[in-house]
Formats: C-alpha cells, structure tokens, sequence
C-alpha cells in the first residue's frame, strides 16, 4: 500500500527552462546555447547541487569557457536563475488534495544551497512533511545513498513510496530500491492516473 508520495521539484513542483531563461539575456541563439551549456549543463552546475563548489568558484570556472562578451551573464544566471522558477498551480492543487486524503508527502531534489533563498515562492512546500535537500547531504540523484537517506530520516518504507522526478535515471534508481514510480512529463493528469492505478486518489 502506497503511504507517502515523494516529489521532485524542477518541472514538477515549478517549471525552469534553461534555455528560455538564457535567451533572455541573449537574444542571439547561438549564444543563448553556449550560456546554457557552460552554464546549466556545467559540472559545476551539478557540484553546487552536491554542496561541493561555491559559487563563486562554479562562476569563474563558467566564465571560463564563455567568450569574452558573454562571461558577464554567467554570475546573473546563477545568482537569478531562480527568477524564472515558475510554481505549478495545478500541482500544488493536486498535492493539496492528497494531503487532505492523508497521504505523506515528501521532497528528493538535487539543489544547491540557493533553495532556501526560493523556498517561500513554492506554496505547494506548505504541504510537505519532510525534505531531502541534495547539497545538504553531498549526494545527487540517481545515487542510490540519497534515496536511502530520504527513508531513514523519516522512517519510511521503500515499498510503501511513490516517486514522481522528470528525469529517468532517477526513477529507475527509485523503482530498483523497491519504490513505485514515474517519469512526469508535465500532466498533472497523468500523475494522477499513475497513482490510481497504485490505489491513491486525490479526491
């Protein structure tokens, strides 16, 4: 029996395009992508998420690779790219109606220490019984140690979760310790029939 629903948050709590967001401080496509690439798709994008990297070592490494007139916006991108964090109404909504049902909800989300600085725009986070962080414990998705954590800290049961992440790896990673699961791709509706057909109802 499914007890507690665990959620990740990037597209699924709120939605973040990486590339929209660099596009609006470089109209020019091209350079659009190099932002996103040294920046979003950077190692030292995942080390701040681990908690393993300042930021201002990650921006000097990003600045790094750019071109000259572009190595300006790595540090605005860092330090605002939560601006462009855009909370999912219906999801929240949805969340709400599973609390109201007495499900146990939880957050597993690879995110740097800037969470706390955009945690009070997720109004959805007000009906969460417990969060697992990634820098906080220098562990990233889809390793198997911070799923684990996530289970000892709130004394819960694999079998007894239901994860819903946007990317693959990290639901198979939860599907292998024994969780049910799925990928989301940004249908509210969707989740739902997931769940029901695990037994969980919302309404």
């Amino acid at each position: 029996m499914i007890k507690n629903i665990v959620f990740d948050m990037g597209n699924v709590l709120a939605k973040f395009d990486a590339a929209l967001f660099c596009a609006s401080r470089a109209p020019d496509p091209r350079d659009a992508e190099l932002l996103r690439r040294a920046v979003f798709a950077s190692v030292e994008w995942a080390q701040l998420d681990r908690g393993v990297i300042s930021e201002e070592k990650a921006v000097e490494a990003m600045e790094a690779r750019l071109p000259r007139r572009l190595r300006h916006h790595a540090a605005w991108l860092v330090g605002h790219w939560y601006d462009h964090f855009k909370p999912d109404r219906a999801m929240e909504k949805y969340i709400g109606g599973l609390k109201q049902k007495g499900y146990r909800i939880y957050l597993l989300s690879n995110a740097g220490f800037s969470f706390n600085d955009f945690r009070p725009s997720l109004g959805a986070l007000k009906y969460f019984d417990g969060a697992i962080i990634s820098a906080e414990l220098r562990l990233l998705k889809p390793d198997k140690e911070i799923f684990l954590a996530l289970l000892e800290k709130y004394s819960l049961k694999a079998k007894e979760c239901f994860f819903v992440d946007d990317m693959s790896p990290n639901v198979e990673a939860a599907l292998y310790l024994g969780f049910k699961g799925m990928v989301y791709t940004g249908k509210v509706k969707d989740l739902a029939l997931a769940l029901s057909e695990v037994g969980v109802t919302a309404r």
